[in-house]
């Protein structure tokens, strides 16, 4: 996947493929027959706008978590510099501009500072 000129994503041809089916099986999800002669562009444009704002939050979702599993080692504790392994990784939900997320999120914890503290923090990483 890149970008054109223009910054739009564009997409290999084998994740298009994947695209063009998943659009195929929502929208006959949706309309199984495609849409009724009364659907207003109101109507399919709603949809669509859902349709992207699920797409969205699967992106974040998917992402973050795989951020995440780049912090399995130790950090560096921002306060005292003493190196900690991974605490645990809670789920948290936010809210974003397409609805709530789950975030799965390292967490270190210091035991000299008795301080958690998250990647960002970091300033070291193994």
């Amino acid at each position: 996947m890149g970008k054109d000129a223009q910054g739009s994503v564009v997409l290999n041809d084998e994740a298009q493929k994947k695209f063009d089916d998943c659009v195929a099986a929502l929208t006959a999800m949706r309309w199984p027959d495609g849409p009724p002669k009364d659907t207003t562009f109101a109507e399919i444009e709603a949809f669509g706008h859902e349709v992207g704002r699920m797409l969205g939050r699967a992106v974040d979702e998917k992402l973050t978590t795989r951020h995440s599993e780049q912090f399995q080692h130790t950090c560096a504790c921002p306060t005292c510099k003493t190196l900690c392994d991974l605490e645990r990784a809670p789920v948290r939900q936010i809210q974003t501009s397409d609805g709530r997320v789950s975030l799965k999120e390292p967490l270190f914890h210091c035991s000299v500072c008795n301080r958690d503290f998250f990647p960002s923090a970091c300033s070291t990483k193994d």
